[in-house]
């Protein structure tokens, strides 16, 4: 396992989650006004629908966090997922704003949105849940997660902060500007939203990679999903903690364009206040991992909440009527920024955390699992806390584009800044009593798992030499060469970050050595280059099924599509013990078959530990 990320991995990362974002929050910032004012949706009926999309979606959350967890591919578990999932969706958001008013009668406009939008959730699970699951694969080492957790919340509040504050003078341009309608500024603004998500996706899913390795382990079962999560007591805390904050957080942010428009009277003072927060949320983002190193992340969580409290609470007091003074305003909403960003990125750490709390006390490893927790309790946060806005919009007689009474007024500021309030001091209190992942307990249990997954790596290399040997990031299937030369520097490169070759040109020079002795070409379109030297600590193998086989002066003539390259290190036992267990494995004819007509990398790893476990069974 590295810890070193690369600037464009970090970079890449935290561009996936610009373009993530901006394709979250037009649907967080602008539908509920766009289905009021713009569709005519009775605000009860929104209220209904969220609630009940979002309840219906969050469910689905833990199958496509098993599904992510459970896929096996050359490019790893998560990025597929990503790229598929940007696509679908942003096809859907599309749909969802465009207006079927000119359409449809009131029922089918009803039914449109309330389809679209239901579609938009499942479609955003997709790729969401495996980029935050991204973050435990990075590394296990607290400070890099610590850098690695804020980057993409970074570039998340870049991308929020982008929509929230640019998006209603671009849609009124695109719209009203440009001689339309505001139905046609929200779905021009639509447009140039998804194209950015698409291409910003893209450059995430073509520069990052997982980096920690753990020993291979079996698929999770449908019926133990449930089980692993109920297990996890540091997640399951982590998870009543999220639903709280995020009702706490979206009754606030969820109504804040009611708030500009009909409390604070100043609409056009909106993407000022959001700029400010936006800046207040960068500041917490780059201080935070020093925060963390000079006090802790305990201390740090509960002074995220106390800054919202403050905050929210100044903001009824002092800033929320028309006529308030906006520089207190500004300050109070700017400190609630502050804090909700720490929390934000305390968050993601904490969920990362108990990845590691579930190998440790279950012996099992489920990222997508445990981080689809992240994307269904904001979804069940953000559902609650929308329900009970819309609710109360139509319980205390809210009115789209009229002038409110003072009744709907304090209704809306009560809701979003002393209601989140109360639930923040919750949050507090049942993290002081129930969270434990901080301190020595945190540290030990991390050292635990690093002996535990060395020992049970080596236990399984004792016996399956040749499976442990093969680097799961250096076996390519299907891929060109066009002649010998070409082929073998293709597979001394896919060893480039292996750990155990100390010196890769000096290696590449060794396997060239062996090669101009003799081919390694042995039959059946099979060739076995290989080399030991002082440089390689350990023994690997590099493996490449090629698409047109290639001329390697084999010794029966036949041309090579399948091709081992092995690494040893100056031990004639370890070498002749690796490359026999593999001659085993390629004397039986229904190996090499399968080996050949593999299309999937982990696949190509599972055949061979499975047919070299037969292998040492028949001997």
């Amino acid at each position: 396992m590295s810890n070193d990320i690369s600037l464009r991995e970090k970079i890449s990362f935290g561009i996936g989650a610009v373009g993530k974002d901006m394709g979250y929050w037009i649907m967080a910032a602008y539908l509920m006004v766009y289905f009021t004012d713009v569709v005519k949706l009775n605000p009860a009926y929104v209220g209904f629908l969220f609630l009940f999309a979002r309840i219906f979606d969050a469910i689905n959350d833990p199958i496509m966090g098993w599904i992510v967890d459970n896929t096996r591919t050359r490019f790893g578990k998560f990025r597929p997922w990503i790229f598929i999932g940007t696509l679908v969706n942003c096809a859907i958001v599309t749909l969802l704003f465009f207006d079927p008013t000119p359409y449809f009668g009131p029922m089918g406009v009803m039914i449109w949105c309330g389809l679209f939008y239901i579609l938009w959730g499942v479609s955003y699970t997709i790729m969401d849940i495996p980029y935050w699951s991204m973050i435990p694969a990075f590394s296990s080492d607290s400070k890099v997660r610590d850098v690695m957790s804020v980057i993409p919340r970074t570039g998340a509040m870049i991308g929020g902060q982008f929509v929230v504050i640019f998006g209603l003078p671009i849609i009124a341009f695109l719209g009203k500007g440009l001689g339309g309608t505001e139905a046609q500024g929200f779905f021009r603004y639509t447009l140039l939203i998804v194209l950015c998500f698409i291409i910003f996706e893209t450059i995430c899913v073509a520069n990052v990679r997982e980096h920690v390795k753990t020993p291979l382990r079996n698929k999770i079962a449908f019926k133990d999903m449930l089980g692993l999560l109920a297990k996890n007591d540091q997640l399951v805390v982590i998870i009543v903690l999220t639903i709280i904050q995020q009702i706490a957080c979206n009754l606030v942010f969820g109504t804040m364009v009611y708030y500009f428009k009909y409390a604070f009277c100043r609409e056009d003072l909106y993407p000022y206040f959001m700029a400010a927060g936006a800046v207040s949320q960068f500041i917490a983002f780059v201080i935070f991992p020093s925060l963390t190193e000079k006090t802790s992340r305990k201390t740090v969580y509960l002074l995220s909440a106390s800054l919202m409290v403050v905050g929210y609470l100044s903001m009824f007091f002092f800033g929320s009527t028309a006529g308030s003074n906006p520089f207190v305003a500004g300050g109070a909403y700017c400190i609630a920024s502050l804090g909700n960003a720490l929390a934000l990125v305390c968050t993601t750490v904490m969920l990362a955390d108990t990845v590691d709390y579930g190998e440790y006390k279950l012996g099992t490893r489920s990222e997508s699992i445990v981080f689809s927790m992240q994307t269904m309790t904001v979804k069940f946060g953000g559902a609650l806390a929308n329900f009970m806005s819309s609710i109360t919009l139509a319980v205390v007689g809210y009115i789209p584009n009229e002038v409110q009474s003072e009744g709907t007024i304090l209704g809306l500021r009560t809701i979003m800044f002393v209601a989140s309030s109360v639930l923040f001091i919750i949050m507090m209190v049942i993290y002081l009593k129930k969270y434990k992942l901080n301190g020595a307990f945190y540290k030990n249990m991390l050292s635990a798992l690093e002996v535990s997954r060395s020992e049970a790596l080596d236990k399984k290399a004792q016996n399956l030499k040749v499976r442990y040997a093969i680097d799961e990031d250096a076996v390519s299937i299907k891929v060109h060469a066009a002649n010998k030369t070409e082929a073998i520097n293709m597979l001394v490169d896919s060893l480039k970050d292996n750990p155990n070759i100390e010196d890769l040109e000096a290696f590449r020079k060794a396997v060239f050595a062996r090669e101009s002795e003799s081919s390694t070409g042995i039959a059946d379109g099979i060739a076995l280059p290989h080399a030991k030297s002082s440089v390689v600590k350990k023994s690997v193998i590099a493996v490449a099924t090629l698409d047109t086989p290639i001329d390697f002066e084999s010794q029966d003539g036949k041309a090579v599509d399948t091709l081992f390259l092995i690494a040893s290190p100056e031990d004639a036992d370890a070498h002749l013990s690796v490359i026999g267990k593999l001659g085993l494995i390629l004397n039986d004819a229904t190996n090499v078959r399968s080996i050949k007509e593999v299309t999937n990398t982990l696949d190509l790893v599972d055949l061979i530990g499975k047919a070299e476990k037969n292998a040492i069974a028949a001997g």
